[in-house]
């Protein structure tokens, strides 16, 4: 997100619901059922700031970056002898003349920085939005191994490593010259470092020397790198919004899985019936039967008939937390529910047990009647039927 106004979606709400009056019809007078609203994305987001300067200052630790924002600018970073001082960036507006610009003073950089040693990344990540780099290389230090070309070599080599920085236009500041032995050392590595094409400059923030030159030829090329960015065409955004309530082909597909026990599950996806899934409550006997319609309209039903389904065969609507139900093809759509508001009559069912109960009443009876014949006793009156709706 680079824009003023840019703005990015990274968690969408939920559809509201429907009222029970919204989903009147013909067949339907009075629903007793609403459809239930959806939850929203619940998501853990990390956001990573990336410093936007003109220019920014990369160098080793304890190369002086720090002192040299504070010497150009008003900003106040702290500043220590010791390394990683920085350890967030710093910004600093810089005035040349009647142009302005800013620098970022970020965190230092050491050898392998691209794989993550040190500050690796909190530095790296920083310099990817800066217009221009400037070097800054401690002409002072003591450490073996280093002096201001390798020092050099090193950060570009990181700097390569990360990628992306390859049109930045760069400068060096040879820093702490202020010191006999540094500002000798600058003079002898000076050339050495222009003929490899960087504009140089001796510098100290001690003393101020050197560095009216270096804000200068910092805004100069801030400058031209305006001027370059202002030329060039910005790409036209179209928006294609995708279309609603318009058929983009399969609406939902179907596949035959194992179901992890055994035996094996049809699995339905997509948007419309999963949606549908969510919104239904599963409570109300009238919301299911809503759901069968839906789905048969949508032609789940027949797909799956297609595919060679059977009554009782599992069905997942979804992944992972699917709701699974027995298939009950040949529900009868479309005719007008009659039924009492919360109940669809065609989802009624006789549970087994009432079922066997009624059974072993009838043939109880019946016995009874035998009996009774071969007794020489006539029954006057039928047998009262003995209603036991009731589970064993």
């Amino acid at each position: 997100m680079t824009g003023e106004i840019t703005e990015y979606i990274v968690a969408e709400g939920g559809r509201g619901g429907l009222g029970n009056a919204s989903l009147a019809s013909a067949n339907r007078k009075a629903p007793g059922f609403a459809l239930l609203g959806e939850e929203g994305d619940q998501r853990e987001i990390i956001l990573e700031l990336k410093v936007l300067a003109d220019v920014g200052l990369v160098g080793f630790p304890s190369a002086g970056k720090s002192s040299l924002i504070a010497a150009i600018s008003r900003a106040k970073p702290k500043i220590a002898d010791y390394p990683f001082t920085t350890l967030v960036p710093n910004l600093g507006v810089v005035t040349a003349g009647d142009f302005t610009y800013t620098v970022a003073d970020v965190p230092g950089l050491i050898e392998g920085a691209s794989l993550g040693k040190g500050l690796g990344f909190d530095f790296l990540r920083h310099i990817e939005r800066c217009q221009a780099i400037v070097h800054v290389i401690d002409c002072a230090t003591y450490e073996p191994g280093r002096d201001p070309v390798t020092d050099l070599e090193i950060i570009e080599a990181e700097l390569a490593a990360h990628g992306g920085l390859e049109d930045r236009p760069r400068m060096v500041a040879l820093n702490k010259v202020d010191i006999p032995d540094a500002a000798e050392l600058a003079e002898m590595t000076r050339d050495d470092i222009a003929a490899k094409g960087y504009q140089v400059f001796e510098i100290s923030t001690k003393t101020s020397v050197g560095l009216k030159a270096l804000v200068s030829a910092m805004a100069k090329l801030v400058q031209e790198r305006r001027e370059l960015a202002a030329q060039v065409e910005k790409p036209r955004v179209v928006l294609r919004p995708k279309p609603v309530g318009r058929k983009t082909g399969d609406e939902f597909t179907i596949k035959k899985q194992g179901d992890g026990a055994g035996g094996f599950l049809w699995r339905v996806r997509g948007a419309k019936p999963e949606r549908w899934i969510k919104q239904t409550d599963f409570g109300n006997a009238e919301a299911v039967g809503y759901l069968a319609d839906r789905l048969n309209r949508l032609g789940v039903e027949a797909k799956l008939l297609e595919l060679g389904a059977v009554a009782g065969d599992a069905v997942a609507i979804g992944a992972g937390d699917a709701v699974i139900f027995d298939f009950a093809p040949q529900i009868e759509t479309g005719a007008e529910i009659l039924a009492r508001r919360g109940e669809d009559e065609r989802l009624i069912t006789q549970r087994p047990a009432v079922g066997r109960r009624k059974e072993m009443d009838a043939a109880y009876h019946a016995a009874k009647q035998v009996d009774m014949a071969l007794a020489g006793y006539e029954s006057e009156t039928e047998p009262e039927e003995i209603n036991s709706d009731f589970d064993d």
